[in-house]
């Protein structure tokens, strides 16, 4: 079985890294300009890098490396899915923190009543938790919002 795919890509595109860790990929940023140092990571956490440079393209890198065309985030998704022909699994989505990249693990309802709204804890049974840096989620109407997007961005979702 291939290992899953993980990501870097450089700061121009975190609005499609926070796409694909809510699609449940591992998706990072590289905070620093893009060059060397981010291909070494990428080589080193056996990462795709992702990035709008085209002069990245002309260094040596044995990695894997996908330049990104200037569209916006929806085009960039659907670009990304089908050149490394990526398969969205309904149970993977939002099961990563969109904040640091974590895997989410659940946590006891009871256990989150003073850190949600009120509202949200009278109405929802099912909560999940970064232990990195402490978020709470829990399904929303976010989980519809991106089941709309991504319909009517023709990206379709493996069940």
């Amino acid at each position: 079985m291939n290992a899953p795919l993980k990501f870097l890509a450089d700061a121009s595109l975190a609005g499609l890294v926070r796409w694909l860790r809510l699609l449940g990929f591992d998706a990072e940023v590289y905070s620093g300009p893009a060059g060397r140092p981010m291909m070494k990571m990428a080589l080193c956490e056996q990462r795709i890098v992702l990035t709008r440079r085209r002069d990245m393209m002309e260094r040596q890198f044995s990695g894997k490396m996908l330049l990104i065309p200037e569209f916006s985030t929806s085009h960039q998704l659907h670009f990304v899915i089908n050149q490394l022909h990526l398969s969205i699994r309904s149970e993977k989505m939002h099961s990563r923190c969109l904040l640091c990249n974590e895997k989410l693990r659940p946590i006891k309802r009871e256990d989150v009543r003073n850190d949600v709204p009120a509202y949200v804890f009278e109405n929802c049974e099912e909560y999940f938790k970064c232990h990195c840096c402490g978020k709470i989620y829990w399904p929303g109407t976010h989980v519809r919002n991106t089941r709309q997007f991504l319909k009517n961005n023709n990206i379709r979702i493996d069940i």
